[in-house]
């Protein structure tokens, strides 16, 4: 598509009971910038599209062909399910199986565009504990061989040295492997880690 859509915009925006200036303030612009991206004087960004999608709740697809935005290969069209998570935050790994399409568009308006086509899900199995409130919550990460420096001090998937994974708070960890974690049950333990990488999103 080569052209902006203007009336599927203000269509999804008319549903919602929003005008273009609440939009303008969701996407921090001048109203007048917003108003000249709609009449097609101003390119629409990818990073923009995201924000749309997420104020109008679509899919970020959907923003981008209206918008005449290429997607080309930055949308996910796949996403698997490879891992569970327990009670105390243990994962377990599964045959990985495709997640529907309604959990995709979410995450795809979720994510930042570096984590597209990396990006793997977990499922939350915790009827019980810290964790319930969570429970059936898919948590998106990407799987790393290395302990990525965002991971520390933020929610994170921590592979041991055991070979085990497991959903915590990694509060500390040195190059070498040494770390500080904080479990679900808020218990602290020092463990040896192999890899770790943070929590993209969490999809109630």
């Amino acid at each position: 598509m080569e052209y902006l859509n203007r009336e599927w915009f203000f269509g999804q925006l008319d549903k919602r009971g929003h005008s273009l200036r609440d939009l303008a303030k969701h996407l921090k612009l001048d109203p007048s910038a917003v108003s000249r991206m709609f009449s097609g004087a101003r390119k629409m960004r990818i990073d923009e599209a995201e924000k749309i999608a997420r104020f109008l709740s679509v899919p970020v697809e959907d923003v981008m062909q209206n918008a005449g935005v290429d997607v080309g290969d930055r949308a996910i069209t796949r996403l698997l399910l490879t891992t569970t998570i327990g009670v105390t935050g243990k994962m377990t790994k599964i045959d990985p199986r495709e997640l529907p399409s309604a959990v995709i568009a979410r995450a795809q308006a979720a994510i930042g565009l570096e984590h597209r086509g990396r990006a793997v899900a977990a499922q939350v199995l915790a009827t019980k504990g810290p964790l319930s409130l969570w429970d059936d919550a898919v948590v998106l990460f990407t799987e790393t061989s290395a302990i990525e420096p965002s991971a520390v001090g933020v929610l994170s998937i921590a592979t041991l040295r055991d070979g085990s994974q497991v959903l915590c708070y990694l509060e500390r960890a040195r190059k070498t492997g040494e770390a500080i974690i904080r479990r679900a049950n808020g218990e602290q333990t020092e463990v040896a880690l192999l890899s770790a990488a943070p929590v993209l999103v969490v999809l109630p």
